[in-house]
């Protein structure tokens, strides 16, 4: 009876202590439960905001990206090119002993004392190129140049008449008095060496006039109620003075075209001459040299 007894006491403590480790491990797991439900749910919250993040970027505004402004150092080359300089025009060296020269000096001493010109302009004030000194000057200068080219024309046109290269037979070259060939062919020199001092007067002055011509597009008049018609009615007017000079220039080309192409023959018939023509006919040349 004790032994029994002492194993139901035994058995009883025993039931005792399962209830009571029963007891702790639920209330352990209750509380784990509700801790883990909590970071469970905390864990949701963590993981959905990066995909919620993802799905809906953050998109740049289009105001942002036009107001943005833009690198200093860029815009002045973007918006305004700097104009290229130009050499300003040289003017040939003339020579004051010829006539053209003399008229060319006369020119200079009447524009003496006139400095640069400028006239007012968009982005200030616009240079006009030294060579210019005026239209005053400038027609001057234009004058000399019409002079002496119809000199030219007139003095020189006739070597074209005896039409040296158009010979066709020994009696043509035979028949030609080597007096007025070899005068012919100095004339033809003369003109030669005016011809060149000519065009090249004239291709400096020119292209004076039409950059000055090109620097009156760039100026304005704010203090003139017409300006725009000023400014085409100065441009017109070197337009005009350029114009009535070329004409005279382009038949003065074309004499010296001629007059080379006669030189040219001149010089093959007086080789021809002394090879094939007669003994009186030789006479009568030497009678020329000695006679000179």
């Amino acid at each position: 009876m004790i032994r029994i007894g002492h194993r139901k006491l035994i058995y009883s403590s025993m039931l005792r202590g399962v209830g009571s480790f029963t007891l702790a491990a639920l209330y352990t797991l209750s509380a784990d439960f509700w801790s883990t439900g909590a970071w469970g749910q905390q864990t949701r919250v963590e993981f959905n905001f990066p995909v919620q993040y993802q799905a809906e970027p953050k998109k740049r505004s289009k105001a942002h990206v036009t107001t943005q402004p833009s690198s200093p150092k860029l815009a002045p080359v973007t918006t305004e090119p700097s104009s290229p300089k130009l050499t300003p025009v040289a003017l040939p060296a003339s020579n004051p002993t010829s006539a053209l020269g003399s008229a060319l000096a006369s020119c200079e001493e009447g524009s003496e004392g006139s400095g640069p010109l400028s006239l007012p302009g968009v982005r200030g004030e616009v240079k006009l190129d030294l060579c210019y000194r005026g239209r005053d000057h400038l027609v001057c200068s234009f004058n000399a140049l019409l002079k002496e080219a119809k000199t030219l024309i007139g003095d020189y046109g006739k070597i074209l008449e005896a039409n040296y290269p158009d010979v066709s037979n020994i009696n043509g070259v035979c028949v030609i008095k080597p007096s007025k060939l070899a005068t012919d062919l100095e004339n033809a020199s003369d003109f030669t060496n005016r011809f060149k001092a000519l065009k090249a007067e004239y291709e400096a002055r020119t292209n004076c006039a039409s950059r000055i011509e090109q620097s009156l597009r760039d100026v304005t008049l704010p203090d003139m109620a017409q300006a725009p018609e000023i400014l085409q009615s100065m441009i017109d007017s070197i337009d005009g003075d350029i114009r009535g000079l070329s004409v005279v220039q382009a038949q003065v080309v074309e004499l010296a075209a001629k007059i080379d192409s006669s030189q040219k023959a001149m010089v093959t018939i007086q080789k021809v001459h002394q090879t094939m023509c007669l003994k009186d006919q030789r006479a009568g040349m030497d009678e020329d040299r000695a006679s000179r």
